[in-house]
């Protein structure tokens, strides 16, 4: 079974008819996007159906931040499992008939502060970074005994994952490697270095990160076939980030 996740950048904008492309071309079983919006939802809808990704599923709301949204060709349903923080970018399924669960999320970067009205309710970036990565631990520590999938952008790597400085909160990956938690592309690529994002100076790539992210619990550890980049739609600027593309045998 072939999942995919991808940061589609702010909604995906006049690109949206190309990002669809793209999806199509890696003909994937289940799909994770970030960064989507309400304006293009209708069109993501009825493209992906169209693809046989019939079962759909998302956060996004009108006038409402960016969100996760979740095509599947497998029927699955929602869990009962909240993150009331940010409920936008957490989205956790279940697909019965493969008894496997899946968390789709976007995790806050930590300048992604939070600003309430006249001061109140204000949120640090890194503090709601941390507090969604808290529970993200939590569904992953709940669920490691089973067949469970964490996927979607983490906005969060290692020091062997990034040029220059990581972005903050690194330690939460280890939690999750403490857990038994395995990262499919590290896994197959022990000694390799490639990203998935790269800051800009001077409107060319500077630092690179690596930032999205298909990791599974111990019981999955050996149904990994193959996990890629395709950097091509980063390179061509559809998105900021590149996709990947993991082919589990579940």
């Amino acid at each position: 079974m072939r999942f995919l996740t991808w940061n589609i950048g702010k909604g995906g904008g006049k690109r949206i008819s190309q990002i669809i492309n793209e999806i199509d071309l890696q003909a994937p079983d289940f799909v994770t996007l970030t960064e989507v919006t309400n304006t293009n939802l209708s069109s993501l809808r009825r493209s992906l159906t169209t693809s046989g990704l019939v079962h759909i599923e998302t956060t996004c709301r009108p006038g409402g931040p960016h969100s996760v949204f979740v095509a599947s060709k497998v029927p699955f349903e929602m869990m009962d499992d909240s993150n009331p923080s940010d409920p936008e970018r957490w989205l956790p399924v279940r697909i019965e008939s493969l008894n496997l669960n899946v968390l789709c999320v976007h995790i806050p970067g930590a300048t992604d502060h939070i600003l309430g009205k006249d001061g109140k309710g204000d949120v640090h970036g890194k503090r709601r970074k941390q507090n969604f990565w808290d529970e993200v631990i939590r569904y992953a520590q709940l669920h490691k005994d089973e067949r469970t999938i964490l996927t979607g952008d983490f906005n969060t790597g290692l020091k062997e994952d990034a040029q220059g400085t990581p972005f903050e909160l690194s330690d939460n990956i280890r939690i999750l490697r403490l857990e038994k938690y395995t990262d499919t592309w590290r896994h197959l690529n022990p000694k390799t270095r490639e990203y998935t994002f790269y800051s800009q100076q001077k409107g060319a790539d500077y630092n690179g990160f690596r930032l999205d992210y298909v990791y599974v619990s111990a019981a999955l550890r050996d149904s990994i076939v193959k996990t890629e980049h395709v950097h091509s739609v980063r390179v061509n600027k559809l998105s900021d980030h590149s996709m990947v593309v993991s082919d589990l045998s579940v």
